[in-house]
């Protein structure tokens, strides 16, 4: 049996395809120990850190304005906190916390609709995994949690055409 090529047009709109289902959100969870002073101290100087290299360009992530859960938040069961980053800015925010997340596990997930298998089949660990309660979280959302439509990353950069 002879395959045939796909056509032009076809080979077009599986590309196009591709460039809408990339995942290009995803959010950096780093936890410690919440009743531990010494683990907490090294979180919160690593945000410090972060919010420091955020403006001075290293990069254009976004912690969460609320700060630090200092008790168990939505499916994390530690303290922690969440660092947005868009894919323009991932590989060099993963180089970051490989390099810098000292004694800490940091969760990494990307945004879709599906925040189930966002936080467990398709997330990834720096550190050793921290067990969540996926029964926090909604199976499948009506839209992509897209945040800071302002920056104009992630799924608010302009379109490739």
């Amino acid at each position: 049996m002879q395959l045939m090529p796909p056509s032009e047009g076809s080979s077009r709109s599986r590309l196009q395809s591709d460039y809408d289902n990339e995942i290009k959100e995803f959010h950096f969870h780093l936890y410690w120990f919440q009743n531990n002073e010494a683990s907490q101290a090294s979180a919160v100087k690593l945000r410090d850190r972060i919010l420091e290299l955020v403006k001075e360009g290293f990069f254009q992530v976004v912690p969460l304005k609320n700060g630090v859960n200092t008790s168990p938040r939505g499916p994390h069961p530690i303290g922690s906190y969440e660092v947005w980053c868009a894919r323009e800015d991932f590989a060099r925010c993963y180089s970051w916390f490989v390099l810098n997340r000292g004694p800490h596990s940091i969760l990494i997930h990307p945004l879709t609709r599906e925040e189930i298998a966002d936080h467990s089949t398709r997330a990834t660990w720096l550190g050793t995994p921290v067990p969540l309660d996926l029964s926090r979280l909604d199976t499948h959302l009506d839209h992509v949690p897209s945040q800071y439509p302002e920056l104009g990353l992630g799924y608010n950069a302009p379109k490739k055409d």
